[in-house]
This record gives C-alpha cells, sequence and structure tokens, in this order.
C-alpha cells in the first residue's frame, strides 16, 4: 500500500507531550487554548511503509496565528470572476453555515466557543495569482490565518503546498479531487469531500462494464495534472477488460472552447465518451458532441455538475452519467429529505443576496464547512498540529451538511482521502436535474490502489 503510515493513538500523545512541550504554551495565547503547535517535536508513525506523518522540526511558534480572541480566521483563494467565476459559489455555500454557526455563538473547541471568519480572493483560476493571494491573507510566513481553507484547482493548490508546508499551515479541504493529496512529502494538506479522481474513473468503468463490455472509449482531459489523473486512473481501472482507449484529446486550463478536440474524437469511432473537463469546456464539449451527431455513453467530471454548467449545457447533457457524494439541491429524491430541509433554511436565513440554494456547488461548500466543525469540536486543543492530526483521524463523520447518505468521511495515518463512497447520477435533460443510479458505491480504502503511483507522488 502506497500510504503514509501513523498510530490513531497519536492524537493522545501529542495532548500529553508535544502540545505540552516546546511547540505549545505561550503566555499570549492563552484564549487560544493551551498548545502552540510550533516547536521541535516530530510525529511518529509505524505501519507499512514507514516514516512519520508530520515533522514539526523546523515549525516556526505561530502555532496559533490567525486566532484572535474568539475568532478563528481562514484564507482562501478561488476564482471569482471571469469564465472561471461558476466556482464562486462554492464560498456562498460555506459562509452560510459559518453565518448560521457564529449567529449561535460560533463551535465550542475545549470549552470555549469561537467563530469561524473567512477571509478570500480571486485568484482566476490562475495558479500564480493563488500564490499572491495566500502570501497576503495567510502570510509569507503563515503568521496570519489559522489555515487554508477550500481553495480550487489541482495546481492552484499544489502552487503553494511547499511554503504552506515549510511555515506548518494546514490547508484543509483543498477543492479538488487530486490523488496527489495522498503525498506523504507534503502532511499539511488534505483534500476535500470531492471524490477523488481515479474513484470516478473506477466508477465508469464499472459501469461500461456493465453497460458495453467492449466499449471504444474518447477521453477528453486538461493539459494538467487534473486532466492526467482521470485519463491515467482510467486506463488503470480498465486493465483487464475489453474497454479500450481509442483517442485521447487535451486542452488548456481556462479554454471554453473545445470545438477541435471534440470534432477528432467524435471521429473516432468510439462510443463512449469520457468528458473529463471541467468549467466552460465541459459544456462546451457536450455542445459540440450533439452538434456532431455523437452518440455515445458519456461521463462527465464530477467538477462539471453544478447547476450553471449543465445549465449550459442543457438539453445537450441529456442522459450523462457523473459521480458525486453530495445531495444535489435539484435532485427530487432528496426532496423531502432532513438535510435539505436544514439546508435550504440556512441558506434563505444566512445566505448572500445572490446565493442560488439550488446550485450544488453551494451545497458542497456548505458540507465542507459542516465536516470542518465536526472536526473542530472534537480537538482537545485549538492549534495547526492538532488540527492536522484530527483531520488525518477522522474516524466516520456521516449525516451533516450535504452528504448523501451512506457517504462517510473517514480518514486515517495510512488513508488520507475524506470520503471513498460514490453515487451515480445521470441527468435528465428536460427535467434539468439528476436522478439516482443505483445505490452507492463503496470504495473506502480503495484509493491508493486505484491510482498509479505517480499521480500520488507528483
Amino acid at each position: 500500500m502506497r500510504r503514509t503510515p501513523i498510530l490513531r493513538a497519536l492524537l493522545a500523545l501529542l495532548a500529553l507531550t508535544l502540545l505540552a512541550t516546546a511547540c505549545g504554551g505561550r503566555d499570549d495565547d492563552d484564549d487560544a487554548g493551551s498548545g502552540g503547535g510550533g516547536g521541535t517535536e516530530t510525529t511518529e508513525g509505524s505501519g507499512e511503509g514507514g516514516g512519520g506523518l508530520i515533522d514539526t522540526t523546523d515549525c516556526p511558534d505561530n502555532g496559533t496565528a490567525g486566532i484572535s480572541g474568539d475568532t478563528i480566521t481562514l484564507a482562501s483563494s478561488f476564482p471569482q470572476s471571469g469564465l472561471t467565476a461558476a466556482f464562486a459559489q462554492i464560498s456562498k455555500g460555506y459562509n452560510a453555515y459559518f453565518a448560521k454557526l457564529n449567529a449561535e455563538g460560533g463551535v465550542e473547541i475545549a470549552g470555549k466557543k469561537y467563530k469561524i471568519e473567512v477571509k478570500d480572493k480571486d485568484d482566476e483560476y490562475n495558479a500564480s495569482k493563488t500564490v499572491q493571494n495566500i502570501n497576503e491573507l495567510a502570510g509569507t510566513d503563515g503568521d496570519k490565518a489559522f489555515a487554508i481553507f477550500n481553495v480550487v484547482g489541482t495546481a492552484n493548490n499544489i502552487a503553494i503546498r511547499e511554503a504552506m508546508g515549510e511555515n506548518c499551515v494546514p490547508n484543509v479541504f483543498a477543492a479538488t479531487g487530486s490523488p496527489t493529496w495522498g503525498n506523504p512529502d507534503y502532511p499539511w494538506l488534505i483534500g476535500s469531500t470531492l471524490a477523488p479522481y481515479p474513484l470516478e474513473a473506477k466508477a465508469f468503468a464499472d459501469y461500461l462494464a456493465e453497460e458495453n463490455p467492449t466499449a471504444k472509449v474518447a477521453m477528453l482531459v486538461q493539459d494538467d495534472d487534473f486532466g492526467k489523473a482521470y485519463e491515467e486512473a482510467f486506463k488503470l481501472a480498465i486493465e483487464g477488460t475489453d474497454i479500450t482507449v481509442v483517442e485521447v484529446a487535451t486542452y488548456p486550463a481556462g479554454a471554453g472552447d473545445v470545438g477541435s478536440q471534440v470534432t477528432s474524437l467524435a471521429a473516432s469511432g468510439a462510443d463512449a465518451f469520457f468528458n473529463g473537463a471541467t468549467l466552460l469546456a465541459c459544456p462546451n464539449a457536450l455542445e459540440k458532441a450533439k452538434a456532431a451527431g455523437w452518440e455515445a455513453i458519456t461521463f462527465v467530471s464530477g467538477t462539471c455538475i453544478s447547476k450553471t454548467l449543465m445549465g449550459l449545457a442543457g438539453a445537450n447533457a441529456d442522459k450523462v452519467i457523473a459521480a458525486t457524494n453530495t445531495i444535489d439541491p435539484m435532485n427530487p429524491a432528496y426532496a423531502d429529505h432532513p438535510a435539505m430541509a436544514d439546508y435550504l433554511a440556512t441558506i434563505e436565513e444566512f445566505g448572500a443576496a445572490d446565493i442560488d440554494p439550488e446550485n450544488g456547488i453551494v451545497a458542497y461548500g456548505y458540507t465542507q464547512a459542516a465536516i470542518l466543525v465536526e472536526v473542530l469540536k472534537g480537538l482537545e486543543t485549538l492549534d495547526r498540529v492538532s488540527l492536522m492530526e484530527a483531520m488525518r483521524n477522522i474516524d466516520g463523520i456521516t449525516g451533516v451538511g450535504m452528504l448523501v447518505d451512506g457517504v462517510e468521511v473517514r480518514t486515517s495515518a495510512d488513508d488520507p482521502f475524506l470520503a471513498e463512497n460514490l453515487q451515480l447520477v445521470q441527468y435528465d435533460g428536460a427535467a434539468g436535474h439528476f436522478n439516482n443510479v443505483g445505490e452507492v458505491l463503496d470504495f473506502e480504502g480503495k484509493t491508493a490502489e486505484l491510482t498509479p503511483e505517480d499521480l500520488i507522488n507528483n
């Protein structure tokens, strides 16, 4: 197993030793709990693969930075304008959740209640701007925000992971399903409940095995690590089957028109289309495929299933398959679900004026906030080391936010992937919503074995 080992008992050990020593307890941090989080200790692990999880030897003494009085400040960077603005709805979801939390007095951690504030900036889905934004919001020395939260994009998170790791700043719930979040060299970074892309690829491969076991597949993927994850993982997933990939076309990140690529794919003779595009490229690909008269079993990336993007695709998206673990507010299967009622009430009372409660991206952001709060509740001391140890030792969170029933958020020292359960859904172009297909798929603990090693160790 290509995973990062550590003992679950570390949480108790840390509380008794690490956080009570040189890396804890500054006199001026009484409001932030009993630990500081910097210092000279190393969290140690054992198990297959060897090595430790978090080395705090060179951590600056900044373990409670971003905590002032009764407020925890988080920093984020994501697209908020231009062609990539669709992702901005994520923040509207988590801000609504935090607004309700704060109105109720905040989250209780180690006997004290804290409010949560997120400061964010627009990066236009540009990794260099992400670096600039995070340096400003978190500080080049990591001495401003307590943690990084929900930065959007694989390349964007990769661009900041080195600096955040060096400064021992948690980067939690990176908004991408990249398997590289399993890389043991970057223990201060953890992904979100977006399904790992290799699990999406496996789910589609398994679906094809049932529907068309000799399918010829054409793939459209982004020309970066995001696209590479889909391509390599899908090819691994079909090994030993009669399913084949006949052509792969790429497009540059941020491109909205992929007409030439889709025209080539449509001419390949493929009877299945893996549309691994995101943002405007995804609905554009569906439009071009329809215009070309290409009738194919079609799968779309989980990053493409928002109301905004599916709305742009319209009838061109009819019958496309996708995978998710977050409730789609427009899915009629959840109309009477208690989670839906709580979600809608929160959005109505605490959401921004321009929030769209029917948008699945809003529900996703709302859910990340809910999970973060659950993790924070369990901390015995509020500091950065405690947070990251807890993030990597989540002992099963269910039924919070808009998690699909049967989806469990679970991590361990040797499995840092948050949600390895998927619900296949199919889009009804006429009705404008997804419908569930089958039962929840359980891939718990399987992300590493379903992922080419180079994708994790990237």
